[in-house]
């Protein structure tokens, strides 16, 4: 009798372990499917929403890729409250590319290395931005890897898409500067696994005829094969601070002085010239400083110096620092740091503006979860501070 309720008892258990794995198995597979299922609506929310694609003559979109401009604001002002403050309700100091729609980020014109011909381009990811005179100029660079980066060209009153720039190969197009007195714009990029800065004359962009679907030539292709990824570059006072993004580590920002005479006249010099594989290399910058982990961009006015900071889909980081701190730009001196919307990129100060691009517009990173900045972001300086 024992054996035989000790049997009863096991199968009665078992099958009360069975009705339990049944229910967790229902409600995993009810949370599972509720879960993709509010995903699924999610973006399908987001897709419907987005605005009519309007295209230039070339195939450009030159519509904002993602949101209408009244929905764009109220995700601002929801999300991130005082980045909203200071970019719609202090007035600008100028307007020059406030709220310009990012082109090209739902088809660009574009080089096709698989396919050997000019196609369109779907994944285009923006990196840079500066201003040139009269005109804004935006980098991107394909990130499918299929297609020649590029450099698009904006009126700088207008916002008006006027052309795609051609880049040569697949860089991973990052930061943009000009420098006023030689009229050079300056890119990084990479010379086989080497950091690189390369630059071509403003007057070349301008004559640029996109319809030749030739890449631009650089008149300055430098390798600095002693540093990390280059992400960003900007011009202050016959300077180029470039900053170099690491993953696992410090980023570094360095400074390289620009020689007005001589040989390396409107270039980059610095105390150890040395030849390699057929480039010039420049090391030993001047001013080098460290920086925690991801350093997108960086930007200097009015005695002070703003660097960006971000990797993957939280919150961006906007660092600033007084300009004394130039050879210690670590967080912990850092007068205020800012929370940014995800996927913060390159930043450029303009007339007491901080205009600012995000990744977050291309289609790889463009989430329903996170605010999506498909234009350019401008803030007035001063409002950072209060004043």
């Amino acid at each position: 009798m024992t054996n035989k309720k000790g049997a009863k008892i096991l199968k009665k258990i078992g099958r009360w372990l069975l009705k339990m794995l049944v229910i967790i198995l229902i409600l995993a597979g009810v949370g599972t499917a509720g879960y993709f299922g509010y995903q699924w609506y999610q973006i399908k929310q987001l897709n419907d929403a987005r605005p009519k694609v309007v295209t230039a003559k070339d195939g450009t979109n030159t519509n904002a890729a993602w949101y209408t401009t009244s929905f764009y604001n109220e995700q601002l002002r929801r999300k991130y409250s005082f980045i909203n403050k200071v970019s719609n309700y202090v007035p600008p100091r100028t307007w020059a590319g406030k709220d310009f729609p990012i082109p090209g980020l739902i088809k660009t014109k574009s080089y096709n290395f698989e396919t050997k011909k000019y196609d369109t381009a779907t994944a285009m990811t923006p990196q840079g931005i500066t201003v040139a005179k009269q005109y804004i100029l935006l980098t991107a660079y394909d990130g499918d890897h299929k297609h020649a980066s590029v450099i698009y060209v904006l009126n700088k009153n207008t916002g008006k898409y006027l052309k795609t720039i051609q880049v040569n190969g697949r860089p991973h197009l990052g930061g943009i500067a000009y420098d006023p007195v030689s009229g050079n714009v300056w890119i990084t990029g990479s010379i086989g696994k080497s950091s690189a800065l390369m630059s071509f004359p403003l007057k070349e962009a301008i004559s640029y005829n996109e319809k030749l679907h030739a890449p631009i030539k650089f008149n300055h292709s430098i390798a600095i094969p002693t540093l990390e990824k280059a992400s960003t570059v900007t011009y202050y006072d016959n300077q180029l601070f470039v900053g170099f993004f690491n993953m696992y580590g410090r980023g570094r920002v360095a400074s390289y002085t620009i020689s007005r005479s001589g040989k390396n006249k409107n270039s980059i010099t610095n105390n150890e010239i040395k030849s390699v594989t057929g480039t010039v290399s420049w090391s030993d910058p001047s001013g080098v400083t460290s920086m925690n982990k991801q350093v997108q961009g960086i930007a200097i006015y009015d005695n002070k110096i703003f660097l960006s900071q971000s990797y993957g889909s939280g919150n961006s980081k906007l660092y600033i620092f007084p300009s004394t701190a130039l050879d210690a730009l670590d967080e912990k001196n850092a007068e205020k740091v800012i929370d940014m919307p995800p996927y913060l990129e390159q930043i450029t100060a303009y007339r007491g503006q901080l205009l600012c691009v995000f990744e977050s517009g291309s289609k790889l990173y463009a989430k329903p979860d996170i605010v999506i900045i498909d234009r350019i972001l401008s803030i007035n300086i001063n409002a950072l501070f209060g004043n």
